[in-house]
């Protein structure tokens, strides 16, 4: 069993997994979490994704391949935001690996069998709103906005406001109730409703109390659409306390997420390992009102909109222009074949993230031959989400300072044992305190993960996503070509190359062989037709296949194809080559009678081969190939004399 990474160490090593770490609500978690591991001498590995697992597409498949990152047994507790994702599954698996392990989990808001159940009192806050609505302002049509009808949060909020209304006097029946989804084009269909049963006589009503921030910045805009002003005609609350609602007018009276409180509640139940008497337990932890001006009260609020404005113009515009540079990036280094070649590259588009590290740890069998590789993985019938040893790409950010020079010390492939997260772990996390992973996957597979160390203060959240966005489309790209590419040079029957390969790469070996002996050494199938058309083109093409195993099982770096039918060439360049030429041949007439032997076909396999050693000097290759040719059909000439008993 592997050891936990906080073995002989002074410190804990803690497990936070949670979604979509570019929002800006994630990004202030993100610190408090750093900020409080330190004062309970902790480090911190964050898991997080590019999306919550909404839409469940091929996209989210890859995204949720995360958990199985995680090396659960390692660690020495995991905090799970569990309602951050949409899905439960792969939650579920993590959590029973975690258990099989002994390893404490703590989940907030979304609570699992054998966990530390956190939960965010959300009613508590959310009775204070509607109340102040109700009591403080005197509210009466009062309508609410929901989230989705069968929603335990939604439902429980849709209570709290249909208890306030009975209790200062309002009949059920007089209580409106509408579904925004939680989030703005719901909620846009939902305002579209209320806008019509306006227009049927139903009465506008002095309040409007939301479910959530979102919904309640959208009913605002809503009504500011259909001329009603906000709190004057129409009063709004929401909840939550996005980062959003910072920039809106008036500010929203909404419900505070207490991300202090939490935070400082679960390294508090990690200090005391995580007792047993935890678990099954909701543990809860407090939310508080903050008073806007969208109820009608007057408050102050000192925050310059103008100057955020601004900042978020110009945020915007760089985030434009980064993608820009990303799109730039992957349609120059996409035409790069050599995967080292176009890595080399990336590291001038990450300068803006601000970033100090960042590894590529890729799956084995990804890269293969300085190219990338995709085919041996696909043809696992049950393809693993990792292999346990990674290839490890490093790039070290030589600004001192994070900066964006681009300029990176760049270290290719490392071999490193799955789970190791990043080679040499704990210096990076003594000296950072953290580390951020993300998954790489093409088309639902995992291709492996993404480490990345920052000043989390100065860190480009949000372009970096971008730049995860754009490094898979690169992979992906650089896959497609190299499909290609075998597509257009590789035989698929026998794995050897075809025509075309044959002539590239021979192509580049004169290129490089000045000076030096050409041999070709030309192969020819005997009696193909007879096996077709006796035993079928299916057993032609066994054979066809065998003969080229032969082949590449008697060559090292020489260069081999099928050329088509059953035609094979095998290139070598060199000096004094001869004997090798010799050595190859031979090779394949032993090969050849070793199958025959063993085969158990009712018919052998046999070959014709002549060869061609000579210097370069101005010859073509064509010259080669037709002196290869030409002693090859003697040879297979001298074959049909003998009537049936060809030489090998």
């Amino acid at each position: 069993m592997n050891r936990k990474y906080s073995d002989g160490k002074a410190y804990k090593v803690i497990a936070y997994i949670f979604a979509n770490f570019f929002k800006d609500e994630e990004q202030r978690i993100m610190r408090q979490v750093v900020k409080e591991s330190r004062r309970h001498d902790c480090k911190v590995v964050f898991f997080s994704t590019l999306a919550d697992f909404y839409f469940n597409d091929l996209n989210d498949r890859g995204e949720q391949k995360i958990f199985t990152a995680v090396s659960v047994e390692r660690f020495d507790a995991i905090i799970l935001m569990s309602e951050s994702f949409k899905l439960d599954e792969e939650q579920l698996a993590l959590v029973e690996r975690a258990q099989a392990a002994g390893v404490p989990v703590l989940t907030v808001d979304k609570g699992f069998a054998g966990c530390i159940n956190l939960s965010m009192d959300y009613g508590n806050s959310f009775h204070e709103i509607v109340e102040h609505m109700v009591r403080f302002h005197g509210y009466r049509r009062v309508y609410f906005m929901g989230g989705m009808p069968d929603n335990s949060f939604s439902l429980e909020r849709e209570q709290v406001y249909l208890d306030a209304m009975a209790a200062v006097g309002v009949p059920r029946e007089q209580c409106r109730v509408y579904y925004g989804g939680f989030w703005e084009i719901p909620c846009q269909k939902a305002m579209e409703q209320m806008f019509l049963d306006f227009e049927q006589g139903l009465e506008v009503p002095e309040a409007i109390i939301c479910a959530n921030d979102a919904m309640a910045l959208e009913v605002c805009n809503c009504l500011r659409q259909r001329g009603y002003q906000v709190p004057e005609d129409v009063a709004v609350s929401g909840f939550d306390g996005v980062e959003m609602e910072r920039y809106h007018r008036p500010r929203l009276t909404t419900g505070v997420f207490n991300v202090e409180g939490l935070i400082r509640k679960v390294f508090d139940i990690i200090d005391q390992g995580c007792p047993e008497t935890y678990q099954g337990r909701r543990i809860p932890v407090y939310n508080a009102m903050r008073i806007g001006g969208s109820c009608g009260c007057r408050c102050r609020d000192d925050h310059n909109v103008s100057m955020e404005m601004v900042s978020l113009k110009r945020e915007l515009h760089h985030l434009l222009k980064y993608q820009g540079d990303l799109n730039q990036m992957v349609v120059n280094i996409g035409t790069l074949k050599q995967m080292e070649e176009a890595l080399r590259v990336v590291p001038q588009h990450m300068g803006p993230l601000w970033y100090k590290d960042f590894w590529f740890c890729a799956n084995q069998g990804f890269l293969e031959k300085d190219v990338m590789e995709f085919g041996s993985l696909e043809k696992e019938e049950a393809p693993i989400d990792y292999t346990p040893v990674a290839k490890v790409l490093h790039y070290h950010n030589q600004d001192p300072a994070g900066g964006e020079s681009g300029w990176a010390e760049v270290s290719y492939w490392e071999d490193m044992a799955f789970g190791g997260i990043v080679p040499d772990l704990h210096a990076q996390l003594e000296e950072k305190g953290f580390l951020l992973v993300t998954t790489v996957h093409l088309q639902g597979r995992s291709i492996g993960y993404t480490v990345i160390t920052m000043d989390m203060d100065r860190f480009w959240f949000v372009g970096y996503s971008a730049f995860l966005a754009s490094f898979r489309h690169l992979m992906e790209l650089l896959r497609t070509q190299n499909q290609l590419m075998k597509m257009y040079t590789e035989d698929l029957l026998t794995g050897l190359l075809n025509r075309n390969g044959f002539y590239l790469r021979v192509d580049q070996l004169l290129e490089k062989a000045k000076g030096q002996d050409l041999s070709i050494i030309s192969l020819d199938m005997d009696g193909l037709k007879q096996i077709n058309d006796t035993y079928g083109h299916a057993e032609g093409d066994e054979a066809l296949h065998s003969l080229g195993e032969i082949i590449e099982t008697s060559i090292k770096q020489e260069v081999a194809a099928r050329i088509g039918g059953d035609e094979f060439l095998i290139a070598l360049t060199g000096l004094d080559i001869l004997e090798r030429t010799q050595e190859i041949v031979n090779g394949i007439k032993k090969g050849i009678r070793a199958y025959n032997e063993v085969s158990g076909k009712e018919y052998e396999l046999h070959a014709s081969i002549g060869s061609c050693t000579e210097g370069i000097g101005d010859h073509t290759l064509d010259y080669f190939l037709k002196k290869a040719d030409d002693l090859m059909y003697i040879r297979k000439s001298l074959h049909k004399r003998r009537q049936g008993h060809p030489e090998i």
